[in-house]
């Protein structure tokens, strides 16, 4: 359920709520022009903040002095608020994290293990260009899976 930024509609104060929490008080007299209502506010809520914004039609620069004049410097930065902007622009409305990381491996440990028990004189470089993957996945690959190189032969370590 996508939560949107509301403003209190019974008077003219001021108040923003996300899904029942108070986002921005008013200000008084002794204090600086918004205070906040916790010291950190959530990615999650961020980005719907950037929704709103987006579906505003505001720029990624209005958005960053919106959120800055409530939240303070250093809640957002606009390279940020650009980067979601385009996102929303590109279609997608999600507010999640692509995956990140290390993509999968498309070397098949099996395969690689037949290779060398068929060819136990084959060199790291030729098992790597047969397996379309670099030298290094490949050196990795057979340590992982107990292969060491003895007298110019792939064998199983013993340990010893």
């Amino acid at each position: 359920m996508l939560q949107v930024p509301v403003a209190c509609k019974s008077c003219p104060c001021g108040y923003v709520f996300i899904n029942r929490k108070l986002l921005k008080v008013k200000h008084s007299e002794k204090s600086s022009p918004y205070t906040e209502v916790n010291n950190t506010i959530s990615s999650k809520d961020l980005r719907i903040l950037f929704l709103y914004e987006f579906k505003l039609g505001h720029s990624a620069a209005a958005a960053s002095r919106n959120i800055i004049s409530v939240f303070g410097e250093g809640s957002v930065s606009e390279r940020t608020i650009r980067w979601w902007f385009g996102k929303f622009r590109s279609g997608d409305l999600s507010l999640q994290n692509e995956p990140r990381g290390r993509p999968r491996s498309v070397l098949n440990e099996d395969q690689l293990r037949a290779m060398v028990e068929a060819k136990p004189k084959a060199a790291i470089r030729g098992l790597a260009a047969d397996l379309g993957v670099s030298a290094t996945t490949i050196s990795r690959r057979l340590a992982a899976i107990g292969k060491v190189k003895k007298s110019d032969r792939w064998v199983t370590a013993v340990d010893g």
